[in-house]
């Protein structure tokens, strides 16, 4: 693990701050620590990937990747699909088809007898998108309400196939809904909904249900052509209201797409910090759930001294207690893959099975705990270890890696200055390159002129 010297200023007045990410304790230069301890607790160390699945907490079902939509940094969009992979109504009129998936389902939902549950449940159901597969939908809530009727649920979706029916059934099952959509940005990710009447109405009349229970958010993600949540936010709010804004984080580069959309120079990267922390600043992006979540992660990292020994990866599929799986009871690594595909190490990603779940050992992904750079960077319990697929060494990897680091640098000054009301302009710490020391570039000529 890793210390670092951080280097904040106000009016002039330096201050410096020593921070061990091992043992997140942030102190003054006479050793006094800044942030006074308020819990002691027995960190549990985090789990390698090879711990099973039990205890189960968070559920991800995946119904199967077809979507009508086709986002540029989407992270599904070259998974290969199932071959099994239809909804209902592909089937012909008449077919048997539709029976045999009501008694898939049935036995999938079966499966659950055998497998031990945690105290509180959630199930989330993924697309691709998601109601495409409104019948199976259907099939695999029904039963699983009724067998863990205390459950939650909760889908993301683009909200361009609402109905009546579907609202309804959102309404009758007490769903949570994310509608994906990037605001000023959305043209990266496909047609606008609000854009079609018919689409508009469905999607505001969903809205108005859900958002008075706390049910309703808005998804927006940050990349290189969508770099402003002021602007974001500012779209979200004229069009959605004030609603929640969910993700909020920068995207990863999973391919071409996703490295087309990542910051590439350093004077990218620096531009990019300069503007969020500005905004984090201006207080123009109070939306945003990622504002308020970072920074109290991380002060809270702090009081506790939560030890990155007990650090999960940012996902938390490494915990035993979340699963994704497929309606054949087949455990992958997430929810963004199917059995039919591997990693960028060619090793599949189906990596057990709802019979033996005991059994079950991430071989697809690298924990952070295992990377070179992530157990030496001063924001890795804000970041976790971004994907963890991302190969090392990888070109992904790399582009994944600054664009995280760009971005949870940000809030890392943010936290600071919440914490000490001066402004963090340096990191030193052993193998850190120039252009992430120098945060915001005030130290480097070359930087001079970017706003």
């Amino acid at each position: 693990m890793a210390q670092f010297k951080f280097y904040l200023e106000k009016d002039d007045n330096e201050l410096i701050l020593h921070y061990d990410n091992e043992t997140s304790e942030l102190r003054y230069e006479n050793e006094d620590i800044v942030v006074a301890q308020n819990v002691f607790k027995d960190w549990a160390p985090f789990y390698k990937m090879d711990a099973g699945k039990r205890e189960l907490t968070k559920i991800k079902i995946q119904l199967g990747l077809k979507c009508n939509y086709s986002c540029e940094y989407c992270s599904q969009r070259f998974i290969p699909r199932n071959p099994d992979d239809t909804y209902i109504h592909e089937v012909p009129v008449g077919h048997e088809e539709d029976g045999k998936i009501a008694q898939e389902i049935k036995k999938f939902v079966e499966r659950f007898d055998k497998i031990s549950i945690g105290k509180e449940l959630t199930f989330e159901l993924w697309g691709g998108e998601p109601f495409l597969y409104f019948e199976k939908m259907q099939l695999v809530t029904e039963q699983l309400h009724k067998k863990y009727p205390e459950a939650k649920f909760s889908v993301i979706t683009n909200g361009s196939l609402l109905n009546q029916e579907i609202i309804n059934f959102i309404q009758q099952y007490k769903f949570s809904v994310s509608i994906s959509h990037d605001g000023v940005g959305q043209k990266t990710r496909g047609p606008d909904p609000l854009e079609d009447s018919d689409k508009k109405k469905w999607l505001f009349k969903l809205r108005n249900l859900l958002v008075p229970e706390n049910r309703f958010s808005v998804n927006a993600m940050i990349h290189k052509d969508n770099d402003s949540r002021t602007e974001v936010q500012r779209w979200i709010r004229n069009n959605f209201g004030v609603v929640p804004i969910g993700e909020g984080g920068t995207v990863d580069a999973y391919d071409e797409g996703g490295a087309s959309m990542s910051w590439n120079t350093p004077e990218e990267h620096i531009a990019y910090r300069r503007k969020a922390f500005r905004e984090v600043m201006d207080r123009k992006i109070d939306q945003f759930s990622i504002l308020h979540q970072k920074l109290e992660n991380f002060i809270t990292s702090l009081k506790e001294q939560r030890p990155s020994s007990s650090l999960g990866q940012k996902c938390s599929m490494d915990r035993p207690d979340n699963m994704a799986v497929d309606l054949n009871g087949n455990v992958i690594t997430c929810q963004n893959v199917t059995i039919s595909s591997n990693n960028p190490d060619d090793i599949s990603h189906h990596i057990g099975h709802m019979d033996d779940l005991e059994a079950i050992i991430i071989k697809t992904g690298t924990h952070w705990s295992d990377r070179e750079e992530c157990p030496k960077c001063p924001v890795l319990h804000l970041c976790q270890g971004s994907c963890l697929f991302l190969s090392p060494g990888s070109k992904e990897w790399k582009l994944s890696c600054d664009n995280s680091y760009s971005d949870n640098v940000v809030w890392l000054a943010a936290a600071l200055y919440e914490l000490t009301g001066h402004i963090l302009y340096r990191i030193e710490g052993e193998g850190l390159p120039e252009y992430r020391q120098d945060v915001f570039g005030f130290e480097t000529k070359a930087y001079a002129g970017i706003p």
